[in-house]
């Protein structure tokens, strides 16, 4: 695992060197064992490499790598799994290595192959390859978008980094913030591929590449998407006989994920998902397992006491600790160089606690991420379905009439009326009835045109006031040929699992020079899952059937059939009592006086209703505030 940077311009070749290495040394972290530099001043051409040694930890792994002959460079971040199978396939053809490592078989597979070679890799990737015959820059992205990598083109400049802190400092004042991803963060808490915050700067998307010829131009190549195996024809088969065949494919997949030639561990959370990950590897592997887990003071968010009860039922050595608020304090002023684009996933937090203590024992660790996406895990499906089953049957002018009656209303008056019955004494009740209102009023014949409204915060009608204008860039959340729940789930691993889920992971552990793995997201797990039907992952209103009765196979009913948690922070009171500090600072007037980016009328009364209200419609905002103003701080010297 490492990080990956390069410049491509014949602008200034002879800085070109001074500027790759600027480049390169933002990425120490993701990268501390070993760093190279790659020139091709004639061309215009530089790659840097920071590593993470984690396969081949001696000086043959060492990158930017060349194949004998000059011609292929590469610069290679992630792990190909079946690296193994693929150089006995490439030594049978006469091709000789010089060390053990999987970028030397990516190296020559792309020589032998071409860019097609992306097809028979199982993995997590994202890597650059220099053509120094054709003068043609290569870039790859694995299918899940698992590993990040950003690009800037414009004109005759093309860079590209792993993250996006190393574009700044190569770049600089070239980057420009973009008003449409700005408002896509506000409304979504993240930002999607293919666009970034800034102008002319990209998220290279989940299962592509892209060649950038000698006059710069590019040229993007799909190669894998997830659609094609949503509307493939069903698998058929009992539940048993299923669950055999995913089985194995699991106990393939997570093994595959322990190849290392350092320590591996497992993040437990006490979830479905990573609990059927731990539980494989105990049963199927002779390796001893570590486990790692965070834990809350606050009951409600807490699922750590769970999780040691599976670790000793399943006999690892398990290592956990409680996250509290002083954990946030010392964490938010290094956000924005965590996740150095506006990122609002406010469980980065405890990611970046569990990845911290994980690196005290281990150099790689095992996520559970994709199992909600994969096998129909959220609760805000099983919401949105039911509502859709409610309200389609009626005539189309009433859901919209009920939205107009909820907003003549006003959700304080409504929530007040809500709140006389003990049972609906919800948290954040306000901040619910604001979202469904906003649900029944975009209503369009059925839920899916209202998914953007029940998944935002700062919502579409309300961001043009916030920032200035705005339209929702995505794609509508499409149904063609399939059911609701099917194109949730498609639309949230298109955008939410890579955008977020796995950005999180991702820049939590790689600053904590930790590798994360994702054993759910091996692509062959990936397409039997789409390819299930849909009974196999909801039935009887039980989510991830399927995955529930394979877990039953290994640990008793008990101790994993109980309502999902999810890993939720206790934001509110967070920010309401300990970090209030930060919330006046950042988003004071004196603060938001001058910098041009955001309202700040708007800004002053959500702040205001938020430090009046404990528990207000705004907290969710609020946050999304802060993370943004912090990050304008860091990086375009807003006050």
């Amino acid at each position: 695992m490492c990080r990956i940077t390069g410049i491509f311009s014949l602008n200034t070749p002879e800085k070109i060197s001074d500027l790759c290495l600027k480049m390169r040394d933002t990425l120490a972290r993701g990268g501390p064992d070993d760093a190279g530099l790659f020139l091709d001043r004639k061309a215009g051409l530089a790659l840097g490499h920071r590593r993470l040694s984690i396969i081949d930890l001696t000086d043959t792994g060492h990158q930017p790598m060349s194949t004998p002959d000059g011609r292929y460079t590469i610069c290679y971040n992630g792990e190909t799994y079946n690296y193994r199978e693929l150089r006995e396939d490439l030594q049978s053809r006469g091709i000789n290595f010089y060390g053990t490592s999987d970028s030397e078989v990516v190296l020559n597979s792309f020589a032998t192959w071409g860019p097609q070679c992306v097809e028979r890799f199982i993995g997590m990737f994202a890597f650059a390859l220099w053509d120094s015959a054709e003068k043609e820059l290569y870039l790859f992205r694995d299918r899940m978008g698992v590993k990040p990598l950003y690009y800037y083109t414009k004109g005759d400049t093309f860079a590209f980094a792993s993250e996006l802190k190393a574009l700044h400092a190569g770049l600089g004042e070239r980057l420009e913030i973009d008003q449409k991803s700005l408002g896509e963060f506000f409304h979504y808490g993240y930002i999607s591929a293919p666009r970034s915050i800034y102008k002319h700067t990209y998220k290279l998307e989940p299962g592509y590449w892209l060649k950038v010829m000698p006059d710069h131009s590019v040229s993007n190549h799909r190669y894998w998407s997830a659609s094609d195996f949503s509307t493939a024809p069903r698998l058929t088969g009992s539940i048993n006989s299923l669950s055999d065949e995913l089985e194995n494919l699991m106990i393939d997949a997570f093994k595959k994920r322990l190849i290392s030639d350092v320590p591996v561990g497992v993040f437990l959370s006490g979830g479905i998902d990573s609990s059927l990950v731990t539980a494989i590897l105990a049963r199927h592997t002779e390796t001893p397992i570590k486990t790692f887990t965070i834990g809350f003071h606050e009951k409600n968010y807490d699922e750590s006491g769970w999780a040691a009860k599976i670790a000793e039922y399943l006999g690892t050595e398990h290592i956990a600790e409680n996250v509290t608020a002083q954990h946030a304090r010392e964490i938010l002023p290094q956000w924005p160089e965590i996740y150095d684009e506006p990122f609002g996933d406010i469980s980065g937090i405890p990611t970046t606690i569990v990845s911290k203590m994980t690196r005290a024992h281990v150099k790689v660790s095992l996520s559970a991420d994709g199992g909600d996406e994969l096998f129909c895990g959220y609760h805000r499906y099983w919401v949105m379905n039911n509502l859709n089953r409610f309200i389609t049957p009626l005539p189309s002018i009433l859901p919209k009439t009920a939205g107009y009656m909820l907003g003549i209303l006003g959700n304080k008056r409504v929530a007040r009326i809500v709140q006389t019955n003990p049972k609906l004494r919800l948290p954040a009740i306000e901040d619910r009835l604001r979202k469904f209102h906003a649900v029944l009023a975009n209503w369009k014949g059925n839920a899916a045109s209202a998914y953007p409204y029940a998944v935002g915060y700062w919502l579409p009608h309300e961001i043009p006031a916030l920032i200035g204008h705005y339209t929702d860039p995505r794609p509508s959340l499409d149904t063609a040929g399939n059911t609701l729940l099917d194109g949730m789930m498609l639309w949230d691993i298109h955008h939410y699992l890579p955008d977020d889920i796995l950005t999180k992971v991702d820049r939590a552990t790689m600053h904590t020079s930790l590798e994360g793995r994702d054993p759910f997201l091996d692509h062959r797990i990936v397409e039997f899952a789409l390819k299930l039907p849909l009974e196999m992952k909801y039935k009887n209103r039980t989510m991830k059937y399927i995955l529930k009765r394979l877990l039953g196979r290994y640990l008793p009913e008990t101790m994993f059939n109980r309502p999902k948690q999810g890993f939720a922070v206790p934001i509110y009171s967070w920010l309401h009592e300990d970090l209030m500090d930060l919330v006046k600072n950042y988003l004071g007037r004196d603060a938001l006086r001058n910098q041009n980016y955001i309202n700040p009328d708007i800004v002053n009364r959500t702040v205001s209703e938020f430090t009046s209200n404990k528990g207000s419609v705004a907290v969710d905002r609020i946050w999304l505030l802060l993370v943004f103003m912090m990050w304008a701080h860091r990086y375009h010297n807003s006050p």
